[in-house]
């Protein structure tokens, strides 16, 4: 995949795909993740007409490490990126860990982002009234927890995780996630998405644990931007069994984002949510995009 020189020389891994006059998607992945495409995920944008840029957030791939970065500080890099494009105007959408980075894109270029596809989303780590981990499966229990128990608790906890998912097959990574996977969830992860899965994650953590390390400070720091500067449309979609990112994080985000639009999926876990309809999903947000005062307005 190519590789782009940032203005402080590190390097940021990408990929485009989808038709060439398409309208652009930057496409924010989750934790553990990486630029590579997968079809199950971006078959159905794609089939629509939506050209998808993905990339790698720094220490995952081939993106190179950036100590301490912050949520906004990808927003940047990204930013970066779709202006060496040639793309003024896009519409970003985030999954999981990408969707804090998804908001921060369209806090950082207002003028640029059209519109934010926020999909299974957490909230900030110090949300007002919210129980961060409640409801999550104890796997991402025991993540969180090391928060704020220094940084060498959570590296070897973060390569513990790692050492369970690299190089394994999808069933294999289905047994070690087992708390975090609803029926729904499973029945996705053992199917066609899970050798996706598998490839997309394989190489974000081919060179070692750093960006899953990293992500994990981000997420659990403060983000870098008020939620107030997002004033592009927000479509927002959460299942209501989801034990990755409880729909506690979806009702939250969904009351303090101004122009939110929220849909809680019954029966819909992390990954059903997904696979297949992000496309369908894309099409809403792209057409209230483009409807008159929908900056202002949910």
């Amino acid at each position: 995949m190519p590789l782009l020189q940032l203005p402080d020389g590190r390097d940021l891994e990408y990929d485009v795909r989808g038709p060439s006059t398409g309208p652009v998607v930057l496409f924010h992945h989750g934790m553990p993740g990486s630029a590579v495409p997968m079809g199950t995920v971006l078959g159905s944008m794609t089939d629509r007409g939506f050209r998808v840029v993905t990339y790698s957030r720094a220490g995952y791939g081939a993106s190179t490490p950036a100590v301490g970065r912050t949520v906004l500080d990808t927003a940047a890099d990204c930013a970066f990126l779709l202006t060496h494009l040639g793309v003024m105007h896009y519409l970003v959408a985030g999954w999981s860990a990408g969707g804090p980075h998804a908001l921060a894109s369209a806090a950082v270029a207002r003028d640029r982002v059209g519109g934010v596809l926020l999909v299974a989303s957490f909230a900030p780590f110090d949300a007002d009234g919210l129980d961060y981990v409640e409801g999550m499966g104890a796997q991402n229990v025991a993540q969180f927890g090391t928060v704020g128990h220094g940084d060498a608790a959570m590296r070897e906890l973060v390569g513990q995780m790692a050492s369970a998912v690299r190089g394994h097959t999808s069933a294999d990574v289905a047994a070690e996630m087992a708390s975090l996977l609803p029926p729904a969830d499973l029945a996705v992860l053992t199917g066609e998405y899970g050798a996706d899965n598998a490839a997309n994650m394989d190489h974000g953590l081919s060179r070692g644990d750093e960006g899953w390390v990293a992500d994990l400070a981000a997420l659990t720091s403060p983000w870098g931007f008020d939620l107030g500067a997002v004033t592009a449309p927000v479509e927002l979609w959460h299942g209501t069994v989801d034990r990755m990112v409880p729909v506690t994080h979806g009702r939250w985000l969904a009351e303090h984002l101004p122009t939110a639009k929220a849909h809680l999926e019954p029966e819909q876990g992390h990954l059903s949510l997904v696979i297949g309809s992000l496309g369908e999903k894309l099409q809403v947000l792209s057409e209230r995009a483009l409807a008159p005062k929908s900056r202002l307005a949910p």
